[in-house]
């Protein structure tokens, strides 16, 4: 073997070697069996009425909240009160679309970040007046994270999508 052919040979395996680090991040994009699992799952067997937990998904906060029975009985009475009480112009599942605004009406899931500016808000479901509120511009949610007319946030708070996998445990779903 002459000097050529080894260069030529050399030169060849490492177009092949850098042609399949290349086509790596292709394959594995077409490939479902590469896709990771990106849903978590949530016990809240722990919350009382009134008590939320934090749960870190996907680089973001969320708030898992027990409302209780009082709580999600006044929520058809501020419909008045609010930017957008049927949330039609919300980012949030289809199952979202009801006054709750979740799958059942005592458990509640949003993201913690305010439309407006994105800054974490602060929950308050102690006070006759649950709801939450956000720290930077005073815009005001109400229990199921619908705005009011008066804030400066444009649309209500996210809710991700989510599924119960028993009656005390939730799996979240990237949708």
């Amino acid at each position: 073997m002459n000097r050529r052919s080894l260069l030529t040979r050399i030169v060849q395996g490492f177009s092949l070697a850098g042609l399949a680090f290349v086509a790596y991040p292709f394959i594995r994009a077409f490939l479902p069996a590469f896709a990771e699992d990106l849903s978590v799952e949530v016990d809240i067997s722990d919350l009382g009425n009134g008590e939320s937990k934090t749960v870190s998904w996907l680089g973001r906060n969320l708030y898992v909240i027990r409302r209780s029975a009082e709580v999600t009985d006044q929520l058809a009475a501020s419909a008045d009160a609010l930017k957008d009480p049927l949330s039609i112009n919300s980012t949030q599942p289809e199952f979202a679309t009801n006054l709750w605004r979740s799958l059942r009406p005592d458990i509640l899931i949003v993201y913690k970040n305010c439309t407006h500016l994105g800054c974490e808000i602060s929950a308050n479901f102690i006070t006759p007046e649950a709801g939450f509120d956000c720290p930077c511009h005073s815009s005001r949610f109400d229990a199921s994270g619908r705005v009011y007319k008066e804030a400066v946030a444009s649309f209500n708070l996210e809710i991700p999508d989510y599924q119960f996998v028993s009656r005390n445990l939730i799996r979240l779903i990237k949708g």
